[in-house]
């Protein structure tokens, strides 16, 4: 698959307390285009190297309209990215193990999440994996939470709580509509094309279609580097480590007192 040229953005916020319980958030920000080329799409793949187990969101935002038809009630559009143009990616998204061969295989799909709660539950995993199996399980958000999310489509945009179960190397994809295992081997979203709104979209641009993807955690830090996301642990600050150590020998000097004072 031909290489693409991405737009990328990272922002990562930490912050943590000296009492415990700790709370830390990490979050990243990735964007990009996808292109309509002879034959159907292209699809991005991004490289996940997880350091630890843990959980994050997923949140897609693609679809530049809250509905697919003009005439539905609340129709509106919105331009994710800033750049002038609205474009109509139906975001479908896949985690995939990595084999380091830097090709994609359809024995290493691993799910499937399209839709905020649709085509996101137990069936839409691959090759024999469930949500019980999963080395990546995913539970989906509600479609009524979906509008607090910022996300413009309402159903369209996925938006899903991802599970590690087992630290490695993973691929994350993004496409459009449907891509099957077989098509991703293949490098390319056969026969797929962007699917603007209908009831009297004037001009829709069909040619590319942009989005942006926001992972998220309580407990895991991302960093960015190319094409490849690592997620680690977030580190207890500095300043828990001196508390902590301060009680412990605090704790550690009574002690010793009482000991003396038996003696």
């Amino acid at each position: 698959m031909s290489k693409l040229i991405k737009t990328l953005s990272a922002a990562v916020l930490a912050c943590g307390v000296m009492s415990a319980p700790v709370q830390a958030a990490s979050s990243l920000v990735v964007n990009g285009t996808l292109h309509k080329v002879e034959g159907g799409t292209t699809f991005d793949t991004w490289k996940i190297v997880m350091l630890t187990t843990g959980s994050f969101t997923v949140d897609v935002a693609a679809y530049e309209a809250s509905q697919s038809n003009v005439n539905t009630a609340g129709y509106y559009t919105h331009d994710i990215n800033g750049d002038g143009k609205l474009t109509w990616l139906d975001p479908d998204t896949y985690f995939y193990h990595d084999n380091g061969t830097g090709s994609i295989l359809a024995t290493d799909a691993i799910f499937r999440c399209d839709d905020v709660s649709n085509n996101c539950g137990g069936s839409n995993y691959f090759n024999g994996y469930t949500q019980e199996t999963s080395p990546v399980s995913r539970t989906t958000r509600l479609q009524e939470e979906a509008p607090v999310d910022g996300s413009v489509h309402f159903r369209r945009d996925p938006w899903y709580d991802v599970s590690v179960n087992a630290a490695g190397n993973y691929l994350f994809l993004i496409a459009d509509f449907r891509l099957d295992p077989a098509e991703a081997a293949a490098g390319i979203n056969g026969g797929d094309s962007f699917s603007p709104p209908s009831g009297g979209f004037i001009d829709p641009i069909l040619d590319h279609a942009d989005y942006r993807v926001t992972f998220s955690s309580d407990s895991l830090r991302f960093s960015l580097s190319g094409d490849t996301i690592t997620v680690s642990a977030v580190p207890v600050p500095a300043a828990v480590w001196l508390f902590g150590s301060a009680m412990a020998g605090m704790i550690g000097f009574g002690r010793r007192k009482v000991f003396v004072a038996a003696a």
